[in-house]
Protein backbone atom coordinates (compact mmCIF):
# COMPACT_ATOMS: atom_id res chain seq x y z
CA UNK A 1 0.00 0.00 0.00
CA UNK A 2 1.61 3.31 -0.78
CA UNK A 3 1.59 6.04 1.53
CA UNK A 4 0.35 9.57 0.37
CA UNK A 5 1.84 12.25 1.55
CA UNK A 6 1.50 15.04 -0.92
CA UNK A 7 -1.22 16.57 -3.47
CA UNK A 8 0.37 17.58 -6.96
CA UNK A 9 -1.89 20.99 -6.62
CA UNK A 10 -0.70 21.70 -2.96
CA UNK A 11 2.71 21.55 -4.80
CA UNK A 12 2.42 23.77 -6.91
CA UNK A 13 0.43 26.25 -4.98
CA UNK A 14 3.37 26.20 -2.75
CA UNK A 15 6.12 26.76 -5.26
CA UNK A 16 3.62 29.49 -6.71
CA UNK A 17 5.05 32.75 -6.97
CA UNK A 18 1.57 34.29 -6.45
CA UNK A 19 1.25 34.59 -2.42
CA UNK A 20 -2.75 34.98 -3.23
CA UNK A 21 -2.94 31.25 -4.01
CA UNK A 22 -0.20 30.05 -2.04
CA UNK A 23 -1.04 26.95 0.44
CA UNK A 24 -4.50 26.41 -0.55
CA UNK A 25 -5.40 22.85 -0.74
CA UNK A 26 -6.48 21.94 -3.75
CA UNK A 27 -8.36 18.76 -5.17
CA UNK A 28 -5.46 16.63 -7.06
CA UNK A 29 -3.54 13.53 -7.07
CA UNK A 30 -1.55 12.14 -4.28
CA UNK A 31 1.86 10.71 -5.14
CA UNK A 32 3.44 7.66 -3.53
CA UNK A 33 5.33 8.10 -0.87
CA UNK A 34 8.62 7.20 -2.96
CA UNK A 35 7.78 9.88 -5.52
CA UNK A 36 7.66 12.66 -3.13
CA UNK A 37 10.86 12.20 -1.73
CA UNK A 38 12.59 14.37 -3.79
CA UNK A 39 9.95 17.26 -3.64
CA UNK A 40 10.34 17.38 0.29
CA UNK A 41 12.61 20.03 0.78
CA UNK A 42 11.73 22.31 -2.40
CA UNK A 43 8.14 22.25 -0.56
CA UNK A 44 9.94 23.27 2.55
CA UNK A 45 12.18 25.78 1.66
CA UNK A 46 9.20 27.49 -0.37
CA UNK A 47 7.21 27.15 2.72
CA UNK A 48 9.51 29.41 4.58
CA UNK A 49 9.87 31.40 1.95
CA UNK A 50 5.78 32.19 1.79
CA UNK A 51 6.32 32.68 5.62
CA UNK A 52 9.05 35.44 5.23
CA UNK A 53 7.33 37.42 2.63
CA UNK A 54 4.36 37.81 4.03
CA UNK A 55 5.65 38.36 7.19
CA UNK A 56 8.05 41.66 5.37
CA UNK A 57 5.20 42.59 3.65
CA UNK A 58 2.77 43.16 6.83
CA UNK A 59 5.01 43.53 9.54
CA UNK A 60 4.47 47.65 9.37
CA UNK A 61 0.76 47.31 9.47
CA UNK A 62 -0.86 49.04 12.54
CA UNK A 63 -4.07 49.30 13.68
CA UNK A 64 -5.39 47.52 11.28
CA UNK A 65 -9.20 44.85 12.31
CA UNK A 66 -8.52 41.61 13.75
CA UNK A 67 -10.31 39.11 11.70
CA UNK A 68 -9.55 35.45 11.90
CA UNK A 69 -11.25 32.35 11.36
CA UNK A 70 -11.76 28.24 12.23
CA UNK A 71 -12.21 25.46 10.87
CA UNK A 72 -13.91 22.14 11.43
CA UNK A 73 -12.76 18.53 9.42
CA UNK A 74 -15.66 15.59 9.60
CA UNK A 75 -15.02 12.35 8.37
CA UNK A 76 -17.59 10.77 7.24
CA UNK A 77 -18.22 7.22 8.14
CA UNK A 78 -20.91 4.23 6.82
CA UNK A 79 -22.58 2.29 9.70
CA UNK A 80 -24.32 -0.90 9.93
CA UNK A 81 -26.08 -0.75 12.92
CA UNK A 82 -27.15 -4.42 12.57
CA UNK A 83 -23.43 -6.01 12.19
CA UNK A 84 -21.74 -3.23 14.13
CA UNK A 85 -19.44 -2.34 11.70
CA UNK A 86 -18.45 1.01 10.21
CA UNK A 87 -16.24 1.85 7.14
CA UNK A 88 -14.53 4.68 5.48
CA UNK A 89 -17.20 6.21 3.29
CA UNK A 90 -15.51 7.24 -0.01
CA UNK A 91 -17.83 10.10 -0.42
CA UNK A 92 -15.86 13.18 0.81
CA UNK A 93 -15.82 14.37 -2.92
CA UNK A 94 -19.65 13.48 -3.64
CA UNK A 95 -20.63 15.12 -0.23
CA UNK A 96 -18.79 18.48 -0.50
CA UNK A 97 -19.92 18.97 -4.14
CA UNK A 98 -23.68 18.73 -2.79
CA UNK A 99 -23.28 20.93 0.67
CA UNK A 100 -21.78 23.82 -1.94
CA UNK A 101 -24.67 23.52 -4.35
CA UNK A 102 -26.99 23.84 -1.39
CA UNK A 103 -25.23 26.70 0.31
CA UNK A 104 -26.05 28.57 -2.73
CA UNK A 105 -29.68 28.68 -1.85
CA UNK A 106 -28.44 30.29 1.65
CA UNK A 107 -26.59 33.35 0.30
CA UNK A 108 -29.33 35.86 1.01
CA UNK A 109 -28.73 34.64 4.81
CA UNK A 110 -26.17 36.95 6.94
CA UNK A 111 -24.39 33.96 8.43
CA UNK A 112 -23.47 31.02 5.99
CA UNK A 113 -20.41 27.91 5.10
CA UNK A 114 -17.76 27.39 3.25
CA UNK A 115 -16.78 24.05 2.34
CA UNK A 116 -13.08 23.04 1.39
CA UNK A 117 -11.33 19.46 0.25
CA UNK A 118 -9.73 17.69 2.77
CA UNK A 119 -6.42 15.50 2.60
CA UNK A 120 -8.23 11.93 2.46
CA UNK A 121 -11.36 11.48 0.37
CA UNK A 122 -13.38 10.38 3.43
CA UNK A 123 -13.04 13.43 4.91
CA UNK A 124 -14.64 17.03 4.14
CA UNK A 125 -13.57 20.61 5.74
CA UNK A 126 -15.70 23.40 6.63
CA UNK A 127 -14.93 27.08 7.38
CA UNK A 128 -17.15 30.26 8.28
CA UNK A 129 -18.38 32.09 5.21
CA UNK A 130 -17.10 35.32 6.55
CA UNK A 131 -14.20 35.67 9.42
CA UNK A 132 -14.58 36.54 12.55
CA UNK A 133 -13.61 40.08 13.95
CA UNK A 134 -12.20 40.95 17.19
CA UNK A 135 -15.71 41.99 18.86
CA UNK A 136 -17.11 40.00 21.85
CA UNK A 137 -20.11 39.42 19.41
CA UNK A 138 -17.96 37.22 17.24
CA UNK A 139 -16.89 35.40 19.60
CA UNK A 140 -20.64 34.18 20.25
CA UNK A 141 -21.09 33.25 16.39
CA UNK A 142 -18.67 30.76 16.63
CA UNK A 143 -20.79 28.20 18.24
CA UNK A 144 -23.30 28.53 16.03
CA UNK A 145 -21.91 28.62 13.03
CA UNK A 146 -20.30 25.31 13.86
CA UNK A 147 -23.82 24.26 14.57
CA UNK A 148 -24.54 25.61 11.63
CA UNK A 149 -22.36 23.40 9.69
CA UNK A 150 -23.18 20.33 11.12
CA UNK A 151 -26.76 20.55 10.11
CA UNK A 152 -25.80 21.19 6.80
CA UNK A 153 -23.57 18.36 6.61
CA UNK A 154 -25.80 16.02 8.16
CA UNK A 155 -28.40 16.78 4.87
CA UNK A 156 -26.21 15.33 2.74
CA UNK A 157 -25.67 12.41 4.51
CA UNK A 158 -26.59 9.13 3.38
CA UNK A 159 -28.91 7.65 6.01
CA UNK A 160 -26.21 5.06 7.04
CA UNK A 161 -23.40 7.96 7.11
CA UNK A 162 -22.39 9.50 10.25
CA UNK A 163 -19.45 12.37 10.31
CA UNK A 164 -17.62 12.84 13.52
CA UNK A 165 -14.72 15.38 13.91
CA UNK A 166 -12.24 12.53 14.86
CA UNK A 167 -8.61 12.67 13.70
CA UNK A 168 -8.38 9.27 12.82
CA UNK A 169 -10.17 5.91 11.96
CA UNK A 170 -9.13 3.55 14.28
CA UNK A 171 -9.36 0.57 11.64
CA UNK A 172 -8.30 2.78 8.85
CA UNK A 173 -5.86 -0.38 7.06
CA UNK A 174 -7.67 -3.45 9.15
CA UNK A 175 -9.65 -5.83 6.70
CA UNK A 176 -12.38 -4.30 4.37
CA UNK A 177 -12.19 -0.81 5.64
CA UNK A 178 -13.74 1.54 3.06
CA UNK A 179 -16.66 1.81 1.16
CA UNK A 180 -17.08 1.38 -1.48
CA UNK A 181 -14.64 -1.58 -1.37
CA UNK A 182 -11.23 0.08 -3.12
CA UNK A 183 -7.45 -1.60 -3.77
CA UNK A 184 -4.66 0.16 -1.81
CA UNK A 185 -3.23 3.18 -3.01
Amino acid sequence: MSVCVLLIGLVLLILSPSPTEAGLLKVGRPLPWHVSLPHLRPVRRAGVRQFLNIYHRLKDIRQDGLLWGEEVEYGIFKVDRSKRQVWLSLRGKEVMESLIKKEQDYTQRSEGCSWHPEFGSWMVESTPSRPYAGYATDLLRVESNMRLRRKRLLTSLDKDEIAPTVVAFPLMGVGDFVDPPAPPG
